[in-house]
């Protein structure tokens, strides 16, 4: 199963947290989750403070918003309900794994970015 697209998406939106909040809680509940309830949770939550940035508008981050207007939401969705179609524990944790490492990944990119701007 190809999991890609769909984990990059959501992988964007637990980015946008940290570049905006500088916030890492999410990504290192997510990469230690012992189970799909446990993960969906933590999603849950950090989707919760996504909506709450969305809503509120109050983004001091050019690049947290940028990587915000790139995500497909129903590519996130399907990457949401792929986590119930898991069956064992080794495969999830390298799902949530593969997301925590994406979302670090893009995070990193758009830090650097950001950095170079400001620097010059």
């Amino acid at each position: 199963m190809s999991y890609s697209r769909s984990v990059d998406n959501l992988a964007k939106a637990l980015a946008v947290l940290i570049v905006e909040e500088e916030n890492y809680s999410y990504i290192d509940k997510l990469g230690y989750a012992p189970s799909k309830d446990l993960a969906l949770y933590y999603l849950r939550e950090a989707l919760r403070d996504l909506h709450s940035l969305i809503r509120g508008g109050g983004f001091e981050k050019p690049y947290a918003k940028k990587l915000l207007s790139q995500i497909n939401l129903d590519d996130a969705e399907r990457a949401i309900e792929n986590i119930g179609k898991i069956a064992t524990r080794r495969e999830l944790r390298e799902y949530l794994s593969m997301l925590a490492s994406k979302a670090l990944a893009i995070s990193a990119k758009a830090l650097l970015k950001e950095e170079k701007e400001e620097g010059g």
